[in-house]
């Protein structure tokens, strides 16, 4: 193990931190907007309700839970890794993922636009439990990834508004390398995706 990630290794739970943080300010700010700004459902017709909604549509438990799985870790987990190859400066892509998921999810429940459930008819305690065990540890763990992955960026330009800036290869494969630290948190967010989509089939 190298010093670089064994320095990384030691700040994994600080970015963890800083990075669910974020989601939640963004998260509450974006529900908010939903709810006082949006009419009702107002999310229902956009790309990923429409997924979702397909997904919900399996008949049977375990297709809709290999369909949720491959959804949210194979597809939505390769984006927050694969971002994170790149980065601007010292910040990796991967970290506008944590941007996109605090707004998406505050929409959805401040319109109540959830694919296969009715926010209006639940009581808020229950609500709030099935939040937290389904889109809570999903987020949590999409976050651990992003968090323990942020050092492997093998691009970079300098700049976030020079949109002809091309990004200039800074390093290798063969260069990447993962704490013991950022190893168990990724190890971690891959266990609290699985579960969350185990808890949302």
């Amino acid at each position: 193990m190298n010093s670089d990630a064994a320095t990384r290794g030691d700040g994994v739970l600080f970015r963890v931190l800083l990075l669910y943080g974020a989601y939640n300010l963004f998260h509450n700010v974006a529900f908010l907007v939903g709810y006082h700004l949006l009419s009702p459902g107002a999310m229902k017709g956009s790309h990923p309700a429409i997924i979702a909604s397909h997904v919900a549509g399996f008949s049977s438990f375990w297709s809709e839970f290999a369909a949720t799985l491959l959804m949210n870790l194979l597809i939505m987990g390769s984006i927050c890794i694969l971002l994170n190859l790149q980065r601007v400066r010292t910040i990796p892509l991967g970290y506008l993922v944590t941007f996109f998921l605090g707004v998406t999810t505050g929409l959805f429940l401040g319109t109540n636009s959830l694919a296969a459930l009715d926010l209006s008819g639940v009581p808020f305690l229950a609500g709030t439990a099935t939040g937290l065990t389904i889109g809570g540890a999903e987020t949590l763990g999409y976050v651990c990834l992003i968090a323990a992955t942020s050092g492997i960026s093998l691009y970079q330009r300098q700049t976030w508004w020079r949109w002809k800036e091309k990004f200039v290869r800074v390093g290798s494969l063969r260069d990447i390398r993962l704490s013991r630290g950022e190893l168990l948190v990724l190890a971690v967010g891959i266990v609290l995706i699985v579960v969350a989509a185990f808890r949302e089939t």
